[in-house]
């Protein structure tokens, strides 16, 4: 019994510091388990009510919250921001914040020629910003996605039930983006670096009014554009691809690219442009950059004849360019490898009609030959139809002189203004900006700019002179109108002198480069003459060399034949031997050392002749 106290006397001697230690453990357990219970109730909480949204510069969302953002209070009022002269916008529409620090009035007259800069506040990256709307509080970050490349992103939180405030949100800011955007057109560029659309800018919506081209040709295709948009299900039900393809070819300066900026705006349709030619391009990046282009829109492939870097025929020998010197083609094809493009026609017109090909949009090639481009890029299926640009007519003259003197408009149509002035009725509920407005212009009456417009007509002979140069006539002579007319006449002799003069000029580089080009080809040949001349006169030397050597060597190989014959006669037959022997090992050694050098002389010749750096060959032992 002692020796059993005496064993269990540490244990009792211990027993608070166990109850302790107990203690500290009950303590640390309930702790932890408290701590994990409240963050699964907070993330069961921050599932059930915390919506979080995330946008990217990259896409239209993006836009449409920034320009949101601008027109609220809260946005401006930012206690950390940035002070800056340029928008985040890239739709081409002002932002506006409360902040904003304006100078003078808007309408105030240039200065130097510029306009006055705006000093914006943009609140800065990396800060939360709290807006409320429609009962909710916002929590508003804006980040960027790569320091070293730009490009940012916008996380919008917001504690709610569900996501109905976000689409809302959303759905509000996408239609006062597209209210204030509606009269620009939004120009998307293809980055073969990474395969995607770029942003490269909004230009303003272009009237149908302002292009002339010859009658009916203009509501002919407007009319089967709107037709191809609007017929979606009767292509599905007759198995058709949803695609249009339309090809502009004519003379340069023709309008086709006007044409398609104005029929963009009047669908409402943005442009995707890809540059066959650019850097990096290949196969499977044009289907890869096809693939992503949206249902709705206008995919544009400017100048295709001489875009395409390789060919755009599928005969091997054709270039798809026009005829050039040897230098030009080489220095051609060696930029083409250069950058890396490897595109193919047949990669093309997979990418066009392909398995893999976007429907819905409105494909527009333009290109200035089109006798270069294979049958296979231009039948139907791919180019529906084709458009002939070609100079301007006295039609299209009368039209264009109309459109940039504009007639005054009768007095019922004139209402007065606030500064006593008249204004056009017409045009007092454009969407676009209120600003004033200088007359450089006289506005004459209907009749006699009719009148003006006929006798300028008259004066352009038929199909001769571009639409772009008559067009820069008349924008340098956009104040008068009545001399415009008078002055047209000497301004076309003056065309054609230049003309003539750039044809001449044009015909003598090309005499020069051509005898250039046959002077240099003589020097060559007579070149190569002379060193074949020189070639052959070594060789002739040469052998002449081989053939004395060997004669030589026969003659000593006779000589010392007899020599060791008259010594055998006159000696015994020991000394005899010996002296043969003797001699017959010089007249070897001797034919050997002339064999070698002919044999040397023989292969420098050879070479010489084949034009190579052969070694002579070790002589036989």
């Amino acid at each position: 019994m002692d020796s059993l106290k005496s064993f269990l006397s540490p244990l009792s001697m211990g027993t608070g510091a166990i109850q302790d230690t107990l203690k500290l453990v009950v303590i640390g357990g309930t702790v932890e388990t408290a701590r994990r219970a409240s963050m699964s109730a907070w993330n069961g909480f921050v599932d059930s009510f915390f919506l979080t949204a995330h946008f990217s510069q990259e896409d239209y969302p993006y836009d449409w919250i920034m320009h949101w953002l601008s027109k609220q209070p809260a946005w401006g009022r930012s206690r950390e921001f940035d002070i800056t002269t340029r928008t985040l916008t890239r739709g081409g529409i002002i932002q506006n914040t409360s902040g904003d620090l304006e100078e003078g009035d808007e309408d105030e007259a240039l200065v130097h020629g510029k306009k006055k800069r705006k000093v914006t506040f943009i609140p800065s990256i990396d800060t939360t910003h709290t807006i409320y709307y429609r009962g909710h509080w916002l929590r508003i970050t804006r980040t960027k996605r790569y320091p070293d490349h730009g490009g940012y992103s916008l996380k919008i939180s917001v504690v709610a039930r569900n996501n109905d405030i976000l689409k809302k949100l959303v759905l509000e800011a996408k239609r006062g983006y597209e209210k204030d955007a509606e009269h620009r057109v939004h120009i998307f560029l293809a980055d073969t670096t990474y395969g995607i659309w770029r942003w490269n800018g909004a230009r303003q919506k272009r009237p149908m009014s302002s292009i002339v081209l010859q009658p009916g040709v203009k509501d002919m295709i407007l009319t089967d554009c709107k037709d191809f948009l609007a017929s979606e299900e009767w292509y599905a039900e007759r198995g058709i691809p949803f695609r249009r393809g339309y090809l502009l070819h004519g003379v340069p300066g023709s309008g086709k690219t006007s044409l398609i900026h104005s029929l963009a705006g009047e669908l409402g349709l943005d442009i995707y442009v890809v540059s066959l030619s650019s850097k990096g391009m290949s196969d499977n990046m044009l289907t890869t950059l096809m693939g992503n282009v949206p249902s709705r829109c206008i995919l544009l492939l400017e100048d295709l004849d001489a875009a395409f870097t390789r060919s755009v025929s599928r005969d091997s020998t054709s270039t798809g360019t026009p005829t050039q010197t040897t230098t030009t083609s080489t220095s051609k094809s060696k930029d083409t490898s250069d950058n890396g493009n490897t595109l193919s026609l047949s990669g093309l017109l997979n990418s066009l009609d392909g398995v893999a090909a976007a429907e819905g949009r409105l494909l527009f090639a333009t290109t200035n030959h089109i006798e270069r481009l294979d049958p296979a890029l231009s039948r139907p299926g791919r180019m529906d139809v084709w458009i002939n640009f070609t100079h301007a007519t006295k039609w299209q003259a009368e039209g264009l002189f109309k459109c940039f003197f504009p007639s005054r408009p009768p007095p019922e149509v004139l209402e007065s203004t606030e500064d006593g002035g008249q204004e056009d009725a017409s045009q007092r509920n454009l969407p676009v900006p209120k600003r004033k407005r200088t007359q450089i212009v006289p506005l004459l009456s209907e009749e006699e700019i009719s009148e003006l417009a006929k006798q300028f007509a008259e004066h352009i002979p038929e199909e001769e002179l571009s639409v772009a140069g008559l067009q820069g006539y008349l924008l340098k002579n956009k104040t008068r109108p009545r001399e415009c007319v008078e002055e047209v006449a000497a301004w076309i002799v003056q065309e054609r002198e230049t003309r003539e003069k750039l044809k001449k000029e044009k015909a003598e580089a090309k005499k020069a480069e051509s005898e250039e080009k046959a002077k240099k080809e003589k020097e060559e040949k007579e070149t190569k003459e002379k060193a074949e001349k020189a070639e052959k006169e070594k060789a002739r030397k040469l052998k002449k060399r081989i053939d004395t050597i060997k004669a030589e060597a026969a003659a000593d190989n006779v000589k010392s034949s007899s020599s060791s014959s008259e010594t055998d006669n006159s000696t015994g037959a020991d000394a005899d031997s010996e002296e043969s022997v003797t001699s017959e090992e010089e007249g070897n050694k001797k034919r050997s050392d002339a064999g070698v050098a002919a044999k040397e002389m023989w292969v420098t010749v050879k070479s010489q002749c084949m034009g190579t750096q052969t070694a002579p060959e070790e002589p036989a032992s």
